[in-house]
């Protein structure tokens, strides 16, 4: 009984990561959750052709306060998906590290994850920053497609951040 008690407990399957390669997995998973996002934007558009999206609004207004005028329109086609990407992948990097100290957070294979994305993200800042109409003002078929974007993204980084561990960690 005494022998049972002095055992070591079995290590569970999940080691936590350290937090340099926590952030490593995140950004490599967020380029990845990014590129998938993108083409479920490419094939079923969140916004009527020629209506600029939020982040190309936030883009414009950086280029105001830099230069009193919005980007042109050939500058803005090459910023736009690099600062898309590096936003992915940074909030990806956030979310790896984060879900090592709190795993609820991995909930339904990421699906969590990319609904609390959206919902902060989509339904919260980008309206309250003035960037997108408010949710009330968005066609059901436009907060839908910015959902499941964001839940394929959401599963995406997860799904890439566990394979990275099975094979790197």
């Amino acid at each position: 009984m005494i022998a049972l008690l002095l055992q070591r407990a079995p290590r569970s399957r999940h080691s936590s990561l350290n937090p340099g390669k926590a952030i490593v997995y995140g950004l490599i998973a967020g380029l990845v959750g990014t590129g998938i996002k993108t083409i479920c934007e490419l094939i079923s558009p969140p916004r009527p052709a020629g209506v600029s999206s939020p982040l190309g609004r936030m883009i414009d207004a950086g280029s105001v306060l830099v230069s009193r005028e919005p980007m042109s329109q050939s500058l803005r086609a090459v910023t736009e998906p690099i600062v898309h990407f590096g936003f992915g992948a940074a909030s990806a990097g956030v979310y790896v590290v984060v879900s090592e100290r709190s795993p609820l957070l991995r909930a339904g294979c990421g699906t969590l994850f990319g609904f609390l994305f959206w919902l902060g993200l989509h339904e919260a800042f980008l309206p309250l920053a003035g960037f997108s109409p408010s949710p009330f003002q968005m066609t059901s078929w436009e907060q839908g497609n910015e959902l499941v974007s964001h839940v394929f993204f959401g599963c995406t980084v997860e799904l890439v951040r566990r394979g990275l561990t099975r094979q790197l960690a």
